[in-house]
């Protein structure tokens, strides 16, 4: 079964949410976090993690048409520490420093990075207000954090992305595999492929967010849900 990548990773009509209007803003961020990393990947300043030094080798040869293609997979492609429960209670008390040590940490000019971390919490901030299972499945948010993330107020927002702008990160550091199977896909027009990452993309977002107590068949059924209300049929 053949479409073009384009097609691939958009929303269908869910009965339960409008999916599109969720799918927009996932899109745009990505495509902003994709532009951010090529145009660091050719111009590096700092030495920078083996992780981003991989991944600058996979994005760099991207073109706009490439970034458009890759950013429209139905789940966030960044992080903001969204399993790091601790940081995050202790972010939402306003006691945590700015960050300084920039070893591991985004390697985004300022100005860039503090838009794109300001867009990813509101997006947060909005989904784990509204939609629990995308909040879950799609934005990679662990629900301690999401309900922490639900308890802020838009200046909190604002503070957040000003001081620790810089612990925004391309997500699935723990799998830079993802990355070439994403790229993989966005340059093919095998649809059941692409479908197949998509739908290994939420297992291993589920197991993650999920808590560790949730029954496998619990994980599964959620799984299953979630691709059912957000893949294209």
């Amino acid at each position: 079964m053949k479409t073009l990548p384009d097609d691939v990773g958009r929303f269908s009509t869910s009965s339960k949410s409008n999916s599109t209007d969720a799918l927009a803003p996932i899109c745009e961020i990505n495509e902003q976090c994709l532009q951010m990393l090529v145009n660091a990947s050719r111009h590096p300043q700092l030495s920078f993690d083996s992780f981003l030094y991989h991944l600058f080798s996979l994005v760099s040869p991207l073109d706009d048409g490439a970034i458009t293609t890759a950013s429209r997979f139905p789940f966030l492609l960044v992080d903001f520490g969204f399993r790091d429960v601790h940081w995050w209670r202790r972010s939402v008390q306003n006691s945590l420093r700015a960050d300084s040590d920039r070893s591991w940490l985004n390697p985004f000019p300022r100005a860039a990075a503090t838009t794109l971390a300001r867009a990813t919490l509101m997006l947060a901030w909005h989904t784990a207000r509204t939609d629990a299972e995308a909040t879950l499945g799609l934005l990679g948010i662990s629900q301690p954090v999401a309900a922490a993330i639900a308890t802020l107020r838009l200046r909190d927002i604002d503070r957040i992305a000003d001081r620790h702008f810089r612990r925004l990160r391309p997500r699935w550091e723990d799998r830079p595999a993802m990355w070439c199977q994403l790229l993989a896909c966005s340059r093919e027009t095998d649809v059941d492929a692409a479908h197949e990452f998509v739908l290994h993309a939420l297992q291993l977002t589920t197991a993650v967010a999920l808590p560790a107590a949730t029954p496998a068949h619990a994980r599964g059924r959620f799984t299953a849900e979630l691709s059912r209300s957000h893949l294209p049929e």
